[in-house]
């Protein structure tokens, strides 16, 4: 058997090998032997009217269109009493058959009304509620079967499905930290929480990405001060930040140094032209940077899981977007590093410090990432970016930029790069404040905004002229190359995550995350999604699909 053919196989069809060298989004993949029956795709070509701009308690989609919730907060998962967590931010699957597969959902934060019944006070502050409340974050791992109709959907309540969590969850910690005085001899922890986007490792095992920790523990690397939740916590902030990787067969949960800590918005893997393991990531906070990592051996199909040590074993750079360059975070290659007391262990756990002495160029709040399958591009979401960086941004501002990073011969394993806007902020197409990126059949991007909700509606806000927030979708070649087109709306309060074409490519799947944001009572709620009435909100994952006759 070739080569290529025992990675498809291996993989279950949840990634390929295109262009010789490059990974691609799961839904672009090359069936097995029995292959899958493919209908009309979702995405084939832009054949649908923009959908209208609204201000509705509602999921509003282009005309022809039409969802199904298949996930909800509070809802059952197997019959140890775990339930689907709040606050649904990234999600992805992994094939295991042509019948069943594993489906993960981050859980990025928790709303400590819909918890308690009521505004969180310090009369109500305790630890049973701190657990609690991390109890709601971390990511759900639920079993996906394919319907006779061909529809995939969850199995819940299945004894297979299970939560990780912010509070008791056990983490073995790997890479040069582990072990370190840096996080205080541990080589594991407890929990992850404030948990964003992701990736799909090569090798089947899901990434989540600890984005939103130090408001919870604060950061001694940045001054960050913790919360008031944080003295009922046994929690070491310095081991939190990381790249999270859950195998969904074993359970096994392990947090990569060598990945960096810091805001980790996701991880986009790919394949440098020699073979490596390449993963792009950005920190999300004001001022601050991209990083590559890029593994000292090569990716190998036949060992499988094996492959994991990859991400023990590698290169971690910061790029430097001015001179083009991707600067190593080596003490042995940057002498600024050694005077400034870093081991790699210490470049594991500061590793924004460690980017500053290198020289690492900072941008406004870079998320989401995405790899062009068939180009390489590198296309990174920079949510706050402003032309004019002088001057602070208002909630009136059409903040925000799709900017595209091309790697030097297009391979991902270069020290050099071409970096550019690809299409910017625009009140009038109603790209602004860009969050989570995704990428369709045809290679165009799905673009996921995020900015605040008000109540009540301030007439020069961004919300008043664009409604909610909303999915865009931005093709990245032809005539219309860097043009957006709006197909979703999102209810009030809420933002859209992680867009993902079903195996099938015939649903869109989306998490649509918190609802009625920003309520301060049970009687006064902004959003009663999806259930309407008096009903509370609820995070929720919906298939999006052609409306059926």
């Amino acid at each position: 058997m070739k080569p290529r053919r025992q990675f498809i196989q291996f993989l279950g069809a949840s990634a390929v090998v295109a262009a010789g060298h490059r990974l691609v989004p799961g839904w672009l993949v090359a069936q097995s032997a029995a292959s899958l029956p493919v209908g009309t795709p979702l995405f084939d070509g832009i054949d649908f009217r923009p959908a209208a701009v609204s201000h509705a308690d509602a999921l509003s989609l282009a005309e022809g269109f039409q969802y199904e919730i298949l996930l909800r907060r509070g809802q059952r998962l197997n019959g140890r009493g775990e339930t689907y967590g709040d606050d649904n931010d990234y999600l992805a699957w992994v094939q295991r058959s042509d019948s069943d597969g594993w489906l993960w959902c981050n859980h990025e934060a928790s709303d400590p009304l819909l918890l308690l019944g009521e505004p969180l006070t310090t009369g109500n502050l305790s630890q049973k509620f701190a657990h609690d409340y991390l109890d709601q974050m971390g990511g759900s791992c639920v079993r996906m079967r394919r319907r006779p109709s061909g529809d995939w959907r969850p199995v819940v309540p299945d004894e297979k499905n299970f939560r990780i969590s912010g509070h008791s969850t056990g983490v073995a910690l790997t890479g040069p930290a582990a072990g370190s005085s840096w996080l205080h001899g541990a080589r594991s922890t407890t929990g992850s929480f404030g948990n964003c986007g992701g990736g799909v490792t090569p090798w089947g095992t899901f990434c989540s990405g600890e984005e939103q920790t130090s408001v919870l523990l604060g950061d001694p690397e940045t001054g960050d001060r913790a919360s008031v939740l944080a003295r009922f916590l046994d929690h070491a902030p310095e081991h939190f930040g990381y790249i999270v990787e859950i195998d969904p067969d074993t359970r096994e949960v392990f947090k990569h140094t060598a990945l960096g800590r810091f805001a980790h918005e996701n991880i986009a893997f790919t394949l440098a032209r020699d073979g490596r393991l390449v993963g792009y990531m950005g920190d999300d906070r004001p001022q601050q940077c991209l990083y590559k990592f890029i593994s000292h051996q090569k990716f190998d199909s036949g060992r499988g899981k094996e492959n994991r040590r990859l991400l023990s074993d590698g290169t971690l750079y910061v790029a430097d977007t001015r001179s083009g360059r991707w600067q190593p975070l080596d003490p042995a290659a940057q002498p600024a590093l050694r005077k400034a007391g870093f081991d790699l262990a210490r470049v594991g756990v500061h590793t924004r410090t460690a980017a500053w002495w290198v020289g690492g160029t900072p941008h406004q709040r870079p998320e989401d990432i995405e790899v062009h399958p068939v180009t390489g591009d590198v296309f990174i979401s920079l949510s706050a970016h402003a032309p004019d960086l002088s001057k602070p941004l208002i909630a009136s501002d059409a903040a925000g930029a799709i900017a595209r990073l091309q790697e030097a011969g297009a391979d991902a394993g270069a020290v050099e790069f071409r970096f550019g806007i690809f299409v910017g902020s625009s009140a009038d197409t109603g790209l602004v404040w860009p969050d989570n990126l995704g990428l369709t059949m045809g290679n165009n991007l799905l673009v996921c905004s995020d900015y605040d909700w008000q109540h009540p509606l301030k007439p020069a806000s961004t919300q008043a002229h664009l409604g909610n927030n909303h999915l865009l979708l931005v093709p990245t070649t032809g005539a219309r190359a860097g043009q957006p087109i709006r197909f979703a709306t999102a209810p009030k309060g809420a933002e859209f995550c992680s867009p993902n074409l079903s195996p099938d490519r015939t649903e869109l799947w989306l998490n649509v995350q918190h609802p009625g944001q920003g309520s301060t009572s049970l009687a006064g709620l902004h959003s009663h999604w999806p259930d309407g009435g008096d009903e509370p909100p609820r995070s929720s994952l919906v298939a999006i699909r052609r409306r059926r006759p």
